[in-house]
């Protein structure tokens, strides 16, 4: 039995899904407001004048409107979660009838709608975003906090995982017998071999080679905090993405490669507020560069399929982003880390070379992992 497969019994309910979901993205909440509320105030100290000109847009009516958004979409949100709860409860309570179907279907619009609008006017607050995330590269301690956000919303997904699914831990992980570390580590070394092979090569037809910037006193703290916690950051969402909400639509949906299209696309949205999605939208070319994020998320969807586990998509997530944090890294951003070197984001081209490079990852995998499926799989 493969890894989307197992866990699909009629004994757990596709509202089980959806609450065990929005408890996750409460956890999630709650853990951005209390390990990103000093950001403010930092940036008042290290930036007076990021500060300023964020307190301009804060006061604007275009990013007044957008936080109304936000408000409506939380509202939404928090009323869908609890119809979910109701109707997970209903049913729990052993109560007949239609009452659990119509509460968790009123929960799942409300949840999936507000989730929506949300992704949509975080994506228009793309400048205020980049403001504030400004001091995550000012100061290691911000970096530190950021990326501690992420293990609150897999607390809340293990949570939900063991009291509502009532299942092991290890069914969220991987299809085999046991967690296996070594693919993890693997895959990791795949992606830096294939980053710094593709980027040597790269650079020799570019007129813009990567600018060495070392700088040790600032960079030693980052590069730490980031081999230890950016593989945290990157396991909490393939495991949220790829595992439980692939798992979840498979299970209502009853099509993999559905959920696989509709988790990419999630995925994608989510980096909308992205510095290289503002600059796409700019130029009129956001489809080309987001369809990088969205190859992204579905080729560890075909990673997550291949190998019967999450092992090598979280091997691969954390390969590429501690890449780009300590070896080589973009002007603006998102992730504003010193790395060794630096190169000028060209938004297009980048998503392109997105694209070959997951594909040439993809083929050393499957060459490599899929004879051997068989002969271990559960």
């Amino acid at each position: 039995m493969n890894y989307y497969d197992r866990n699909m019994n009629g004994n757990v309910r596709w509202y089980d899904w959806i609450a065990v979901f929005w408890l996750t993205i409460v956890a999630w909440i709650f853990g951005q407001l209390a390990f990103t509320s000093p950001f403010l105030d930092m940036l008042r100290d290290l930036n007076p004048e990021a500060a300023d000109q964020l307190n301009e847009l804060m006061n604007a009516g275009m990013t007044t409107d957008v936080i109304a958004q936000i408000g409506f979409a939380s509202l939404l949100f928090i009323i869908g979660g609890l119809m979910a709860a109701i109707g997970f409860g209903v049913h729990y309570l052993g109560t007949k009838g239609r009452g659990s179907l119509v509460t968790g279907l009123i929960g799942a619009f409300m949840t999936f709608a507000g989730g929506g609008i949300f992704l949509l006017a975080n994506g228009e607050m793309g400048e205020a975003n980049g403001l504030i995330l400004s001091v995550v590269g000012l100061s290691p301690v911000a970096y530190m906090l950021m990326l501690l956000t992420f293990p609150a919303a897999l607390g809340g997904l293990y949570l939900g995982w063991k009291l509502v699914h009532k299942l092991p831990l290890k069914d969220l992980h991987t299809a085999w017998v046991s967690f296996r570390w070594r693919r993890v580590f693997e895959s990791f070394l795949i992606m830096w071999v294939v980053l710094a092979a593709y980027g040597l090569f790269t650079s020799q037809f570019s007129e813009k080679s990567p600018e060495f910037v070392f700088d040790a006193a600032r960079f030693l703290p980052y590069a730490i905090l980031s081999l230890l916690l950016l593989p945290i950051q990157s396991a909490t969402e393939e495991i949220v993405v790829r595992g439980y909400m692939n798992k979840g639509l498979t299970h209502i949906l009853r099509s993999k490669w559905v959920a696989f299209i509709l988790t990419s696309g999630l995925f994608m949205a989510l980096h909308l507020a992205n510095p290289e999605a503002q600059a796409g939208a700019e130029a009129g070319n956001l489809p080309i560069v987001m369809s990088g994020y969205f190859f992204f998320g579905f080729a560890c969807c075909l990673m997550v399929l291949i190998d019967d586990g999450l092992e090598s998509a979280i091997g691969v997530h954390a390969g590429n982003n501690t890449f780009a944090a300590i070896f080589v890294n973009y002007e603006n951003s998102a992730l504003p880390t010193p790395s060794i070197w630096q190169v000028k984001s060209e938004p297009t081209s980048d998503a392109v070379s997105v694209i070959v490079i997951l594909m040439i990852v993809l083929v050393i995998l499957y060459a490599t992992r899929r004879p051997k499926r068989e002969k271990s799989i559960i």
